[in-house]
């Protein structure tokens, strides 16, 4: 068989749709498990349900990217594979850099038609294993970390807790945020433009509509959206 062929075959497509249904598995069970929490915890089931919808509603900005990695990752590694590695990790760059890196390793290289029989197995193998790091530590990691907040909140004050938890979201997205900001020591314009409209976006959103839950919920969502469409029509 050809490379192509067996990128493509019934057997991959069955093997790589193991893991799918792991990840559906476990999102049905995270669900069932957070419903019953919150009961215990006398939340409202209508409020679960609101919390919910506005993630979903929020998740599609972001996805758009896996997907265009997507679409190049199958032209390379074939649908089964794509798929797969797209739908358990999700981090795009990783996946694709790392693949990279593993045919390198042997003298292949993704470009479509130059990829070897050999660099396709090192793909696969470097991006499993490059994987598993995550699901090792954040697997053993999560009860620690638990504990940690736990005793946070008995031993400071609850409002300070509050602040340190607010301050490091804003940390982590603010280096995101400057990471794609700045290249190479030079402000991207493109990337600039889009984030002051998302910023723009959200402050109209929170301030005209901050009245409207159903809207509120889906506000970091559609301010994701209306940069990408207004950034796309500009540039």
């Amino acid at each position: 068989m050809e490379l192509k062929e067996i990128m493509n075959s019934p057997m991959l497509w069955a093997v790589s749709s193991i893991m799918i249904i792991t990840v559906v598995l476990q999102a049905l069970v995270f669900m069932r498990q957070a419903f019953k929490s919150a009961e215990k915890m006398g939340i409202p089931r209508e409020e679960c349900i609101t919390g919910m919808r506005s993630a979903m509603i929020t998740a599609i900005g972001p996805a758009f990217s896996p997907v265009i990695v997507l679409i190049a990752l199958m032209a390379v590694l074939g649908g089964p594979t794509a798929w797969m590695r797209m739908n358990d990790i999700g981090a795009a760059r990783t996946e694709l850099a790392m693949s990279t890196i593993a045919t390198g390793m042997v003298g292949s290289t993704l470009e479509a038609g130059k990829l070897t029989m050999l660099g396709f197995i090192f793909a696969l193998w470097g991006m499993a294993l490059n994987n598993s790091g995550w699901i090792v530590i954040g697997g053993y990691s999560a009860p620690q970390l638990g504990k940690a907040v736990g005793y946070m909140k008995e031993k400071f004050d609850q409002n300070w807790v509050k602040l340190v938890m607010a301050a490091a979201a804003l940390g982590l997205f603010g280096t995101l945020l400057s990471n794609a900001l700045i290249k190479s020591g030079n402000i991207v314009t493109k990337n600039l433009f889009a984030g002051i409209v998302a910023f723009v976006a959200m402050i109209i959103i929170s301030h005209f509509f901050k009245g409207n839950q159903r809207i509120q919920e889906f506000s970091l969502g559609l301010a994701m959206l209306i940069s990408m469409y207004v950034s796309a029509a500009f540039f």
